[in-house]
């Protein structure tokens, strides 16, 4: 990939799911502009690993799925229509998807002190991420109608105060079920947890 880079063919490199440790290993062979990765409020996994090392080498990070694949919004259907995949991930089945409605509440209290919606209040929090790691963080949310995509850029004029970020902090520690039916391809599975 270096090689297309110097070519003339490839302007940067970008790596998508990596953990820390292969994002150091990737940039001692050429330098990554990007890494790609689930962030959200109920996907804070690659803050052990990844974000440090992203932010020690001058990496940006995109954040996808920043608004949980929907959850986040508050709006999702009772019943997904057919071929739609998170009717296959765990967390939006069943108890799981019980569980974790409840722990939007903090989100849509804020939301509606704030007079923004809950998928506002969601980037505003991946958004300050970015000061709280020292690195530059874009979050890519999903938008099918020019209406949200407005709605999303306007949380860029939304800071939350401190208390606001607090009540937002244990939200992940507290969701049930993966991301994905099989994780194994994930950053998080291949990433070394820290003992305690």
């Amino acid at each position: 990939m270096g090689d297309l880079v110097q070519a003339g063919k490839v302007r940067h490199l970008g790596l998508s799911e990596v953990t820390g440790d292969e994002l150091r290993e990737a940039h001692a062979h050429h330098p990554i502009s990007a890494v790609q990765s689930e962030w959200s409020l109920f996907t804070r996994d690659i803050e052990r690993g990844l974000i440090p090392a992203a932010a020690e080498l001058g990496v940006g990070v995109v954040a996808y799925s920043p608004l949980g694949r929907g959850f986040l919004t508050g709006a999702l259907p009772s019943e997904f229509t057919t071929g739609d995949i998170r009717s296959r991930f765990p967390r939006f089945t069943g108890e799981n998807a019980q569980r974790n409605a409840a722990l939007l509440h903090p989100i849509t209290t804020i939301a509606a002190d704030r007079g923004a919606t809950p998928a506002q209040v969601a980037l505003a929090w991946l958004h300050q991420r970015r000061a709280v790691h020292g690195l530059t963080v874009v979050p890519i949310p999903g938008t099918r109608h020019p209406n949200r995509l407005h709605e999303n850029l306007a949380a860029l004029g939304l800071t939350l105060t401190a208390d606001e970020l607090a009540r937002l902090e244990p939200i992940a520690a507290q969701v049930t079920g993966d991301r994905y039916p099989d994780m194994t391809e994930t950053s998080n599975a291949r990433e070394s947890r820290p003992t305690d």
